[in-house]
């Protein structure tokens, strides 16, 4: 049941005081300020939808007894403080809906000023947590691991996710090392193009695939032998193969399936990797190891804080 007229004098909809309330919590970092914002624009809502209401007219205006402009004034009024009356009660939930999704992102803000955006470390290296697109410092990545890769070539606004990278000893040290022998042969060829020691572009394919465990595979259970987890953007001609990814758009994580590049053997995904390197992420190159991981993580490859650390303790096991 409706409230009588008097309860809506509860609290104007024009209310000066209560805005200037509003901005003071708001200042003072105060959570109550994040839920009184979403309530207010949920009143704005309510008041647009109740406005479009009265303009579905059955007739002529000219002909409306009741469409003198006081009357329009008096409903105008009127629908805003229904509008205020309904925000500040339960509301249709959309106050709910935004106060979730923002107080996520505020958190995961905080966390990332911090530096502490991280889950508890497992095996003494820290796992990055998913940052939204707003707060990533650089532009678009190349790879990540296979299920969580990076993007290449998104358009501007689209999220990107930060996903989890491998533990150095993931894998066992006999497959590890199988892993490194079978790719030494790639890898120096692509060094000797990039003027870096081969560990460092093994170091960067183990961390992206957690040592070839998570290599991207094509449809039919053949690999794809995309070990940096490349996506394949609008000027890629090449095959390519679908993955489900987690996207993470405003702290919630999406799934939706990306076109990675897909290559006849290692020695052309090799290839493929020091064309890209010498071009979007030239500046990690000519250095030591720290120069190198710390540029590709300056250049946009992963939004991961914590990317370069690892890509470093990686480099520096193989060394």
């Amino acid at each position: 049941m409706l409230p009588t007229t008097p309860a809506l004098a509860d609290r104007l909809a024009v209310d000066v005081n209560s805005a200037a309330a509003l901005r003071a919590k708001a200042r003072a970092g105060d959570d109550a300020a994040l839920r009184a914002a979403t309530k207010e624009f949920e009143s704005m809502m309510v008041n647009i939808m109740l406005k479009t209401m009265r303009e579905t007219r059955f007739i002529d205006k000219d002909a409306d007894p009741f469409g003198s402009q006081t009357v329009q004034l008096y409903r105008e009024l009127l629908d805003q403080q229904w509008a205020r009356k309904i925000g500040d009660g339960r509301g249709l939930g959309f106050a709910d809906m935004m106060y979730k999704q923002l107080k996520a992102q505020g958190e995961l803000a905080v966390q990332y000023a911090n530096g502490q955006a991280v889950q508890p470390p497992a095996g003494g290296i820290p796992v990055a947590n998913p940052i939204p697109l707003s707060l990533r410092e650089r532009g678009r990545g190349e790879g990540s691991g296979a299920q969580e890769s990076m993007a290449a070539d998104l358009p501007a606004g689209q999220a990107i996710p930060s996903p989890p990278s491998p533990l150095p000893g993931e894998g066992g040290e006999t497959a590890r090392q199988a892993f490194l022998d079978r790719l030494h042969p790639h890898a120096e060829a692509a060094a000797a193009r990039l003027g870096v020691p081969a560990e460092y572009i093994l170091a960067h394919a183990a961390l992206e695939s957690g040592w070839g465990k998570r290599e991207i595979t094509r449809p039919d259970g053949r690999p794809s032998h995309n070990l940096f987890g490349i996506k394949a953007g609008g000027r890629w001609t090449g095959e390519a193969a679908e993955v489900t990814t987690t996207e993470y758009r405003y702290g919630l994580p999406v799934k939706q399936v990306e076109r990675f590049r897909a290559y006849s053997s290692y020695a052309e995904a090799f290839d493929d990797y020091a064309g890209l390197m010498q071009g979007r992420y030239a500046g990690a190159l000519g250095g030591d190891a720290k120069a190198f991981a710390e540029g590709l993580q300056q250049g946009g490859y992963a939004t991961d804080p914590r990317y370069g650390a690892k890509l470093q303790q990686l480099i520096s096991q193989l060394a």
